[in-house]
């Protein structure tokens, strides 16, 4: 009878401890939520998603569009959100590699903040720091490309999750210039250094 307690506090400390232990899921809008569930079914998604909310909590937040904007998703680092811009074009395997690749960026958040103090300070100039930014969004693509590529083999997620990579950084960013992507990192350096 005694062992039997004693079995029973332990089970009930180990699952309590776990439980603990165990990082809060991000708040997600609810029309995303399988998308996440899907996600959280490879571990190595689950890993990148308790680090990201050890640095803060985050949300995935989905923003209802009747035409898809040019990028679709994105990261704001200044509120923690992921944004998803739903429109009825959207596939289940698009929103997955979506918040796939904006968890990475997620991820690295930290980075894009020293960058951008970097520029507050003058201590980067427009170009390095466009390039400087690309390079970490090519990263993040080549570790996103890594998870939705499991998820797929695993048949998880779908074909449509597949995530495009470049062979080297120079022709990610070549093609981030000719799409406009860089764009975005050219305001965001011009407006570091109005806050100056």
């Amino acid at each position: 009878m005694l062992n039997k307690f004693f079995v029973m506090c332990a089970f009930f400390m180990l699952t309590t401890l776990t439980f603990l232990s165990a990082e809060p899921l991000p708040k997600c809008a609810p029309p995303l939520q399988k998308h996440l569930n899907a996600i959280l079914k490879i571990p190595e998604a689950k890993t990148l998603l308790e680090e990201i909310q050890r640095q803060g909590p985050i949300q995935i937040v989905a923003k209802r569009s009747n035409q898809r904007s040019k990028f679709g998703a994105f990261w704001d680092p200044d509120n923690r959100k992921i944004i998803i811009e739903l429109s009825p074009s959207l596939n289940d395997g698009y929103i997955i590699g979506s918040i796939i690749f904006e968890l990475h960026n997620a991820s690295v958040n930290k980075k894009y903040k020293e960058l951008n103090l970097l520029a507050e300070n003058g201590a980067i100039n427009k170009e390095d720091y466009i390039r400087s930014m690309e390079y970490l969004e090519y990263i993040n693509s080549l570790n996103a490309s890594k998870i939705a590529d499991k998820g797929i083999k695993s048949g998880i997620f779908p074909s449509s999750a597949y995530l495009h990579t470049y062979s080297d950084f120079n022709e990610h960013f070549i093609a981030q210039k000719k799409s406009g992507h860089s764009n975005f990192f050219a305001d965001n350096f011009d407006t570091c250094i109005q806050s100056r």
